[in-house]
């Protein structure tokens, strides 16, 4: 028997795996046991295909390939260079110890070349905690040589066997230093007046703080919505790693790619599904809140998505991850994304226009608005009213939203136990509790106040939290008790 490491997906980490080949006298079959999905199934006929093409003979006898342990769900094409390569061990074409040094992933094409798989970046992490080295496609190097100095690339399965073989001098693949890219911005430039809600995007922007836009039809929501990634700062190498492996797994990636350096912007349709936005699936594949993560997820129109796909925000917007549960799978994903949401107030959009009237009756109203109501609207932080852009607006040369300075920390990801540690004057602690009372504020309204006041003081410059940031935080949670109530 011959056995040869590779790796399985479990959503956006990977675990090894032993391809054991046995091959043993009688009528020539092909088997592969161990919780195999279909596509692993089909592999059958890509290695035999892949072997005679290569110049190896096919062995006539019976070929059992079992995937251990057998309680993981294997899926995907990763297996076939390992069954491959375990097969020509198997007939004495290949010293069977060198096979044990390396984790072994890839797909097969009919005439032996390889083509890139997904989830590399997980395996190259596996292969460098296990100390071996890694034996991937040509497609997929960049992505593995991120994380392991130890990733050698073959472009085909006669490659591969020189590889192992010891036949040719190959080297690790190199990958360049990391250099994060910042976002144009594009979108900023088109932006004319609201100064008050480019004042709460570049406050959101600086502290992670999420917001909402809410005003009638053409104030321009979308675009100062799509404005916010331009402000956020450069990407970490840490958090490049982090959204790479969440879209390499998701199949995201293109072949060839590093690392993301820039951080991911999604903006799903309203009508999305739950398990689009959430994650889910069979397999179980992440969602736009786990795409965006590290980045920022646009939500426009949020009121006309469907309410069970707004409820099911609430966890990953408190807890930054989500557990997608199935029949015989669990699987967590990362979801630290910076949440920008637009609305209209009412359903003809016109409620508090100065302009135009509103048709809609207040049963209308409340129906519309319902979906925001309680546990979800408390996890925003940050909103705004906006009113029609005016023909001085429209004058104006210069509408960019500024960049923050990258003084700032990013607050809005401060558990509640760190912000009861932030040092309060007793002027703000007795303006606090006053607001406290007066807007009925929950415990995370109160705990939430504070964080961006903490951030509108780094943005001024200020030593400390001075009443005049807690009045203008508490403008930005007022606009939410005067809106929907």
């Amino acid at each position: 028997m011959i056995a040869v490491t590779s790796a399985a997906i479990v959503g956006i980490e990977a675990v090894a795996i032993q391809v054991e080949i046995d091959i043993r006298p009688g009528l020539p079959a092909f088997e592969i046991v161990g919780l195999a999905g279909q596509a692993v199934k089909e592999s059958r006929e890509r290695i035999r295909s892949a072997l005679k093409n290569s110049g190896f003979s096919y062995p006539l006898q019976r070929i059992v390939v079992n995937l251990a342990p057998a309680n993981i769900r294997k899926n995907g094409t990763l297996y076939d260079l390992p069954i491959a390569l375990g097969i020509i061990a198997g007939m004495g074409r290949m010293p069977v110890e060198q096979l044990q040094r390396y984790i072994i992933v890839g797909e097969l094409s009919l005439n032996g070349e390889l083509r890139s798989v997904s989830g590399m970046i997980s395996i190259a992490e596996l292969a460098e905690q296990q100390g071996k080295k890694l034996l991937v496609p040509a497609e997929n190097g960049p992505e593995a040589a991120a994380v392991t100095g130890q990733a050698y690339t073959v472009q085909n399965l006669s490659q591969a066997c020189s590889v192992l073989s010891n036949n040719t001098n190959f080297l690790p693949f190199k990958q360049p230093d990391f250099e994060p890219t910042a976002a144009p911005p594009r979108f900023n430039t088109l932006i004319k007046g609201q100064i008050t809600a480019k004042r709460m995007l570049t406050i959101a922007a600086a502290g992670h703080h999420h917001a909402l836009l809410i005003g009638p039809p053409g104030t321009g929501k979308t675009l100062l919505a799509q404005s916010v990634h331009a402000l956020l700062p450069p990407m970490s190498r840490q958090e490049s790693l982090e959204t790479t492996k969440v879209l390499s797994c998701a199949g995201l990636l293109p072949p060839r790619s590093g690392l993301i350096t820039s951080r991911p912007v999604r903006m799903p349709h309203h009508n999305i599904s739950k398990a689009g936005l959430l994650g889910g699936g069979s397999p179980i594949k992440p969602g736009e809140v786990s795409l965006a993560n590290n980045g920022v997820l646009i939500l426009d129109e949020l009121l006309e998505f469907d309410n069970d796909v707004l409820q099911g925000l609430r966890e990953p917007l408190e807890n930054r991850q989500i557990t997608v549960v199935r029949a015989n799978e669990r699987v967590t994903y990362p979801t630290k994304f910076l949440l920008i949401a637009t609305t209209n107030a009412c359903p003809c959009g016109y409620l508090g226009d100065p302009n135009r009237q509103c048709r809609c009756t207040w049963l209308e109203i409340r129906r519309y608005q319902k979906k925001l109501f309680g546990p979800l609207l408390d996890r925003i932080d940050l909103f705004t009213f906006l009113e029609p852009v005016t023909a001085e607006d429209l004058r104006l040369q210069q509408g960019s939203i500024p960049v923050p300075a990258r003084n700032c920390h990013r607050n809005g990801l401060l558990s509640d136990e760190q912000t009861q540690a932030i040092r309060l004057s007793p002027e703000v602690q007795a303006l606090l509790e006053k607001a406290l009372h007066s807007l009925k504020l929950s415990g995370r309204g109160y705990y939430k106040t504070i964080r961006i006041a903490k951030t509108i003081a780094e943005l001024d410059g200020a030593p400390r939290i001075e009443p005049r940031h807690v009045a203008e935080a508490l403008r930005y949670r007022w606009e939410a008790v005067n809106i929907f109530s």
